[in-house]
């Protein structure tokens, strides 16, 4: 796999060591700080002011109607999902906690993460989370919730469980949600659930699936949409111009979490639905790859980005889908495209050639049907220091991923400096970028010392095409 992937790189002249630096963009701002929290959070909250894991989206129809969220620990045993509104395209933004969610806000949760957003074209916004109760001698329960505002964002209902399952022997885990931008009150939610078994890491055989057709009052009955011996995870949903609904998920026989992995095929696979998700395909497979991790390049430390951490857009007919390779020799960023709405894939392009790690890309396409590409890297690490500079790079392509322009987006900023986790410091699994008639949207995290308010913080950039 890596011999052949090397020869893909040679022939592509993708070496972005060699080019010349690109102009960077615009000084990203700072659109995370303090909340008003309900009052019996204030009571129990010691601000940490550790965000993580944006997500954003723009209300079709008009792109100044933004919304970004992203978790923040409000306690020690409390972490939450704040809520960011601008109504000027990013100029100017409002922060809020989610309602109805933590225990300290009447909810039943004391940790709530993974959030998703999504726009409907009926300017319903719908917001899913990944919902942790305390534990109790039955084990841990954790449930997929979505909470809806029907004001832009100014109130919420009251959260909404799609799945409920105990640890263990289940947990769903790692969801998203898309509204249908076809037809009114009409979203769809997809996530995994593992089958756990004490002591052992946990695996994926089933990917659960949800649909609102009344604006997310009422759900359907979770059903099983993939099975598999195997895990399958990331699943996102997209929409085709045409109405197709499409699951994209990464799949292979297992996904380890170590700091260097053995050589892992692993593939990214479709699954479509013609009918709203009444029904689907069998897989089809949108590309293959080599399972790798990243590591802190000055002390071979594990790092929290990982192979299974791809991205997938749509436009029009258009699909789209990217992952990160690092290995000893050089690190990429490929993507793949699909002009059938995921019947056929084309070979992939390499977007990103470095001798220095490159991981965790995200991508969008604006409205005018450019790509765009966000990424992390270290090529400005300096060996034998004290910090670990990471740098975050922006690449667009106006022809459909066949050529790309390089640009720097932020940073450096010390990934060290970040809140340390399970398997290394902790920016989130995904970062958000959508599509605007005019560029894009990017909500991203970087730590100290771009950071202000804490150890982390959310910077908005609005990107040209």
């Amino acid at each position: 796999m890596v011999t052949g992937l090397a020869a893909l790189l040679a022939l592509a002249g993708c070496d972005n060591s060699a080019k010349p630096s690109e102009p960077s963009l615009p000084a990203p701002s700072i659109i995370s700080g303090s909340v008003q929290l309900a009052a019996g959070c204030a009571q129990q909250a010691q601000i940490a002011h550790r965000p993580a894991e944006p997500s954003v989206a723009a209300e079709p129809g008009n792109p100044r109607q933004l919304v970004a969220s992203w978790l923040e620990n409000q306690s020690p045993d409390h972490v939450g999902i704040t809520v960011a509104l601008s109504r000027d395209g990013g100029a100017s933004w409002s922060r809020s906690p989610l309602p109805g969610l933590l225990t300290c806000d009447g909810g039943r949760y004391v940790h709530v993460s993974d959030p998703w957003v999504s726009i409907g074209g009926d300017g319903v916004i719908y917001l899913t989370s990944l919902g942790t109760q305390a534990p109790t001698p039955a084990g841990t329960a954790h449930d997929i919730v979505v909470s809806v505002s029907r004001d832009h964002g100014t109130s919420w209902d009251a959260p909404v469980v799609l799945e409920s399952g105990t640890v263990p022997p289940a947990q769903p885990d790692k969801e998203a949600i898309l509204a249908d931008p076809r037809r009114p009150g009409t979203a769809y939610a997809v996530w995994a659930t593992y089958q756990v078994t004490p002591g052992a890491e946990p695996s994926v055989d089933r990917v659960m699936f949800g649909r609102t057709r009344d604006g997310g009052r009422t759900w359907s009955t979770p059903s099983v949409i993939y099975s598999s011996n195997d895990e399958a995870q990331e699943n996102q949903l997209l929409m085709t111009a045409g109405g197709v609904l499409l699951d994209v998920f990464v799949e292979g026989s297992s996904l380890p979490g170590t700091p260097h992995p053995p050589p892992l095929p692993v593939k990214i696979r479709v699954i479509r639905s013609t009918d709203q998700g009444q029904t689907w395909s069998a897989p089809i497979d949108a590309a293959q790859f080599t399972y790798t991790n990243a590591v802190d390049p000055g002390t071979g430390s594990q790092l929290r980005f990982f192979g299974q951490d791809i991205t997938a857009a749509a436009a029009g007919n258009a699909l789209y889908v990217a992952w990160f390779e690092d290995h000893s020799e050089f690190s990429s960023i490929l993507v793949a495209r699909s002009e059938d709405a995921g019947l056929h894939w084309r070979a992939p392009q390499v977007v990103v050639r470095e001798k220095a790690e490159a991981f965790l890309p995200t991508l969008a396409v604006a409205g005018d049907a450019t790509v765009g590409l966000l990424w992390f890297d270290f090529r400005h690490f300096t060996p034998n220091s004290s910090v670990l500079n990471t740098d975050i790079w922006f690449s667009s392509s106006r022809d459909r991923g066949l050529h790309w322009t390089e640009r720097h987006a932020a940073g450096p900023f010390d990934l060290r400096s970040a809140p340390a986790v399970r398997f290394g410091p902790f920016l989130g699994d995904y970062m958000g970028l959508c599509g605007l008639p005019d560029g894009f949207a990017a909500v991203f995290i970087q730590a100290k010392p771009q950071s202000r308010n804490g150890s982390t913080d959310v910077f908005f950039s609005h990107i040209g095409g």
